[in-house]
């Protein structure tokens, strides 16, 4: 190779440096910030349970595993809420429902799968704009 080669090379290197720096730069500056959460305990699992921010869950019918049961939030919610469901070192697959507006508040229908270990420690996220709540359930 000769000099103005390598001088190409090297120009054409550098361009490429500052294309990623300028990426990785971005990125960091437009990724997501993950929401905060904040764990609630609800030991009825039924009527309703206070959550931070003034909202109320309800749970309209109790939770069982492999029958469907319902559950409502009461208050201002920005978006739509999503609720996923989850074990503790356990892959559960995907157990994610999202709130319909009705009645004047959010309701979804859950069912949960029954965990072949017998293991019922389920634990509920609910998404809510900026936070994310979560809610150990007790599961028949």
């Amino acid at each position: 190779m000769k000099g103005r080669d390598w001088l190409v090379l090297g120009a054409a290197l550098f361009v490429l440096g500052v294309i990623k720096l300028s990426l990785v730069g971005w990125y960091l500056l437009h990724r997501e910030i993950a929401p905060e959460q904040q764990a609630v305990e609800c030991p009825a699992m039924s009527g309703q349970c206070p959550l931070p921010g003034g909202q109320k869950l309800l749970f309209i019918d109790r939770p069982v595993e492999g029958h469907a049961f319902r559950l409502a939030l009461e208050g201002d919610f920005e978006h739509e809420p999503a609720a996923e469901f989850t074990m503790r070192s356990m892959d559960m697959g995907f157990n994610r429902y999202r709130f319909i507006r009705a009645n004047g508040r959010w309701e979804a229908s859950v069912t949960l799968p029954a965990c072949v270990s017998g293991r019922r420690d389920w634990m509920m996220t609910l998404d809510l704009p900026g936070r994310r709540v979560i809610v150990p359930l007790q599961v028949k």
